[in-house]
């Protein structure tokens, strides 16, 4: 109740809920030596799936709406495709029957839909091939619609090789993990029923990868940046704006679909860069989030264990952080103050967002 309290006073209005697909079929019961059952008597954590309900249902009672997110297919596997032969089709589909049939109802009103596969990273998008995830999007995406079609499918772009000339300047880069929907405006997903796609692409700072586009110069060294120099914000700014709208920000202008972060943030308080360019990132692609088209989006994350790999550019290392610290009670002030900044989100409001 606590954690959906502070949620619900700093005016996040919705949580996406990382899921995995294999603990949705066996009904895994949850760790209990990391759940304070003291603290948290409204978790009913006999089952995945009861520790699943209760946790939406905490949540609806502050207001704050859901998505339930496929975002690993075991423990040990995220899943760089929901599947890759039919068994593991038929498994993919049976999960998302099991989260229709027992959350699609009035006591979990506040579900907004599904996530049909977070990073899918090693597919390819209309090509017509086995790895095609615009197929696979349709396909979970209208599985989805047959049991419960007032939820939205929220798909995400894969990751390809990219080049982009910005002020003149070629890049190579990358999409980020989930990001790449260059390809969607031409060939969309498009399901049974109308209105039911959220676009839901990731972009993240330079915490997750060191990327050229984010300085003024510098020389890869494997996965690091060496001898770099940091870019003013004006420019950053513009790098932000131009990666964003090559990756996914065109679907505005093309779609009628909505689009929303479906992740971005990352590392931000312990930023080690001199001009804190990992920061800077953040708080661009916040900005952008403002403009027309844009619905919000989800940061990562909430919890504090998420690791990030690089800090600064051209440095590896493995630092944590989150908007909770390591206790859960205390708060990351200075990601939170960051956050503050989508508090001037257009349309802003708790769920749900209308009435009929």
């Amino acid at each position: 109740y606590e954690v959906a309290r502070f949620l619900a006073k700093n005016r996040f209005n919705s949580v996406r809920l990382p899921l995995c697909v294999s603990h949705i079929l066996t009904n895994q019961k949850p760790q209990q030596d990391v759940i304070n059952i003291q603290e948290n008597k409204a978790i009913n954590a006999s089952t995945y799936m009861s520790a699943l309900s209760s946790i939406v249902q905490t949540l609806a009672f502050r207001n704050i709406s859901v998505l339930l997110d496929m975002h690993t297919l075991t423990p040990f596997e995220s899943g760089g495709l929901p599947w890759t032969s039919p068994t593991e089709a038929t498994s993919f589909f049976d999960a998302v029957d099991v989260l229709t049939t027992q959350l699609c109802n009035a006591k979990h009103w506040n579900i907004i839909g599904l996530d049909l596969k977070n990073e899918p990273h090693l597919a390819t998008w209309g090509d017509g091939t086995a790895t095609d995830f615009q197929l696979m999007a349709q396909r979970i995406g209208n599985r989805m619609l047959s049991k419960c079609p007032t939820w939205l499918a929220f798909v995400e772009g894969i990751n390809a090789p990219r080049t982009l000339a910005i002020d003149g300047k070629s890049f190579a880069f990358s999409d980020w993990w989930g990001g790449g929907l260059e390809e969607a405006g031409d060939k969309p997903v498009e399901l049974g029923l109308e209105s039911k796609v959220v676009y839901a692409p990731h972009y993240y700072n330079p915490a997750v990868y060191p990327q050229l586009y984010y300085l003024k110069s510098g020389t890869r060294a494997g996965d690091t940046i060496i001898n770099y120099e940091e870019l003013d914000d004006a420019t950053l700014a513009l790098r932000v704006q131009a990666t964003s709208e090559h990756m996914f920000g065109h679907l505005r202008k093309t779609q009628e679909g909505a689009l929303v972060m479906g992740e971005f943030g990352g590392l931000y308080s312990q930023d080690l860069h001199p001009m804190k360019t990992t920061q800077r990132a953040t708080e661009a692609l916040i900005e952008i989030m403002k403009q027309p088209g844009y619905a919000g989006g989800y940061l990562w994350a909430l919890n504090p264990e998420s690791a990030y790999q690089f800090n600064p550019s051209n440095t590896r290392v493995t630092t944590t952080e989150g908007l909770l610290d390591e206790t859960w009670l205390n708060v990351n002030e200075p990601f939170l103050r960051a956050m503050a900044a989508m508090d001037s989100l257009p349309n802003l409001r708790s769920f749900p967002c209308f009435t009929p």
